[in-house]
């Protein structure tokens, strides 16, 4: 088993994403949606690293000033991370990790000598490095979180925000009963944040046309509120307790999971997130 870690440059990402402090919150989720990414680097004229902003940091418009705003009214630099922790290209992915957990961020925008942008390196990147290095190393038991939120299929999207906030894992697990039958990570809920906050404790109505007392066509109004059901991904992959944490991070490159619930008989008793992964190569 190989446990040197490869340095930083040879598993960042580039070319980068990468906006003006000055550029609209329209054009940041346009260039997330286009290009698959969970976060942009706000760069200077001189290409130098002064900001970041993530999916998550659109749920701080939520419930603040900015909820009645258009998101092409909005400037980056309101909400986006200012001088964010960056990393230098020869360091390695083991630095990279220690940076992540003591920061509490998924990305650091790879700089070099001078502090020009080079490259992003994320915790997908380090759980692919763990996937291809560590295999037989850990079992999913020994880091997975043994504690998560959970929530019915009938609780409101306004209740799973408050969970997906109150816990590291940012993840919440939907059960029926004792069985597992979703997930919910704030990408499932970012961009519909606004108008949640703008609804949230009222109830909203769909409106549609149907046959009325006496045979009149008429309007209709549904009176319905957003549900976890309506936003969680159903059914997702799931791993048992012994399995081995390398094939866990595995499953997660290759599916494009951030996480993976931990079941025995379909009832979840674990979760693992990219921190964990983390945690596993610093041997935390």
């Amino acid at each position: 088993m190989v446990t040197n870690y490869p340095r930083v440059e040879e598993f960042m990402s580039t070319p980068v994403v990468a906006v003006k402090p000055g550029d609209n919150l329209a054009h940041v989720r346009r260039l997330m949606i286009r290009y698959r990414v969970g976060r942009v680097v706000v760069v200077n004229d001189m290409l130098r690293v002064v900001g970041m902003v993530t999916r998550s940091d659109f749920l701080k418009i939520a419930g603040s000033a900015l909820a009645k705003r258009s998101l092409d009214s909005i400037p980056v630099e309101k909400i986006m991370t200012p001088n964010p922790v960056v990393i230098e290209s020869h360091r390695s992915l083991r630095d990279a990790a220690r940076l992540m957990l003591q920061h509490g961020i998924s990305g650091l925008p790879v700089v070099d000598e001078n502090g020009v942008l080079l490259g992003i390196i994320t915790k997908t990147d380090i759980v692919r490095a763990y996937a291809e290095r560590l295999r037989g190393k850990y079992k999913a038991r020994d880091y997975m979180y043994r504690e998560f939120p959970t929530a019915s299929p009938h609780h409101s999207v306004a209740y799973v925000i408050e969970l997906l906030e109150q816990h590291p894992a940012h993840r919440v697990l939907v059960v029926d009963g004792e069985r597992l039958v979703g997930i919910i990570a704030p990408s499932d809920i970012a961009f519909t944040s606004m108008d949640i906050a703008a609804t949230r404790g009222k109830e909203k109505h769909v409106r549609r046309f149907a046959v009325l007392p006496k045979g009149r066509l008429g309007p209709v109004y549904d009176y319905v509120i957003t549900t976890a059901a309506d936003v969680m991904t159903p059914e997702p992959i799931t791993a048992s307790p012994d399995d081995d944490l390398a094939q866990i991070a595995q499953v997660m490159i290759r599916g494009g999971f951030s996480s993976v619930p931990i079941v025995v008989e379909e009832k979840p008793v674990g979760l693992v997130v990219k921190h964990n992964i983390l945690e596993a190569i610093l041997g935390k």
